[in-house]
């Protein structure tokens, strides 16, 4: 079964004036690492935005783990139905909770009992390697750090996808490949599909195990298998 379908979908901002995806179709598969390579402006933030269920379709379906989630037009179901877990390129950290508080916000959200989220966010911190600053705010961390909290806050919730829109794009290069390597690591832990955006093509060579590139709001090419083994 594909996670993720896109099936014809096209998708045009200012009235119809500006048109950001043209008639695209991608299928993804469980598991699957499939980044989206292009320059600004080439449609695939769009792409993201559709599967996470923050816009609709002008035209054609969306269908996210077998279910029909956005048609022609419509939402169907609505993100905080959709079992995705999201990272934005800005982190959109909540920058008045602590580090325990970003994480924990989500799980709140869904009702998780008091105790299953003290053991959830215990072990997330670990795993990122962020135990040592749950009581600290955004503000106060370096930017490497902010994104390991957004990634922990993505992940508590345990999705099946994750989302990913150009988060390591403000990072120095040290850094950044530290990160990459991070994240497929998590991966590998997590079993999660992953949907990755950016203009990097290094960075999209290290994480992927299938690249789309886009340009002009049109898928124009495919690459397989290009991640490195871990």
């Amino acid at each position: 079964m594909k996670i993720i379908e896109l099936n014809s979908v096209s998708k045009t901002y200012n009235s119809g004036s500006a048109r950001a995806l043209d008639n695209v179709s991608l299928k993804i598969g469980r598991g699957e690492r499939v980044v989206i390579l292009g320059p600004s402006g080439c449609g695939k933030t769009t792409i993201l935005r559709l599967v996470a269920g923050f816009i609709a379709p002008d035209s054609g379906s969306i269908s996210v783990g077998g279910k029909l989630v956005a048609k022609n037009g419509r939402v169907i179901v609505p993100p905080e139905k959709r079992h995705l877990g999201m990272v934005f390129q800005d982190l959109a950290l909540w920058p008045h909770l602590t580090v325990k508080g970003n994480i924990e916000f989500g799980l709140k959200a869904r009702g998780i009992a008091k105790a299953e989220r003290v053991i959830r966010i215990r072990d997330i911190l670990d795993l990122v390697g962020m135990a040592d600053y749950s009581r600290r705010k955004p503000a106060e961390l370096s930017g490497g750090q902010q994104q390991r909290v957004a990634l922990a806050r993505a992940l508590v919730l345990e999705p099946g996808v994750l989302l990913m829109d150009e988060p390591l794009s403000s990072l120095d290069l040290e850094l950044n490949v530290r990160l990459r390597k991070e994240i497929l690591r998590l991966q590998e832990k997590f079993s999660f599909t992953l949907l990755y955006v950016t203009h990097d093509r290094n960075e999209a060579f290290d994480i992927a195990t299938r690249i789309v590139i886009m340009d002009k709001g049109s898928v124009i090419d495919e690459k397989r298998n290009f991640a490195p083994d871990r």
